[in-house]
């Protein structure tokens, strides 16, 4: 009775990642054509951009997850348990070195060296997408290395 449930609740959670992944999309849709509409064609090629990531890696990701529970299989093994603690782990610990890296960028690379400045809401949004690139690559390679215990 208890593997129904757990199967039960894996649907729910791969219905749950699909409905999220489309709010996603469509909203960066409707950010695109709102901006192609007001005639900033070339900013609309970011939220495309992101969109375009999303259907590259979610669509395969979330149809591999949708036939496992189809066939059974739990939402979260083990072993995928181990690959995200282990990503995190290391995402978290280059995270810091990357805001520091900008730390220095925005001191003693603009005074000393003439490096461009960069406001600090671009300060933000470059922390915040380099630790989302960090997390992604340290999830692949964690992934393709494996867990080592």
């Amino acid at each position: 009775m208890e593997n129904k449930d757990n199967a039960g609740k894996d649907k729910i959670r791969v219905l749950v990642v699909v409905m999220v992944t489309l709010l996603l999309a469509s909203t960066l849709v409707i950010y695109a054509v709102t901006l192609v509409k007001q005639g900033k064609s070339v900013g609309a090629l970011f939220p495309g951009i992101i969109f375009m990531v999303v259907l590259v890696f979610m669509v395969p990701f979330l149809k591999r997850r949708y036939f496992d529970v189809k066939k059974g299989y739990p939402f979260e093994d083990e072993m995928s348990n181990k690959i995200l603690l282990n990503a995190t782990s290391k995402a978290f610990t280059l995270s810091i070195y990357w805001m520091l890296a900008l730390m220095v960028y925005t001191g003693i690379g603009v005074e000393e060296y003439g490096y461009p400045e960069l406001i600090p809401r671009h300060v933000a949004v470059a922390g915040i997408l380099g630790m989302a690139v960090i997390f992604g690559l340290s999830y692949a390679y964690v992934s393709w290395k494996g867990v080592v215990e």
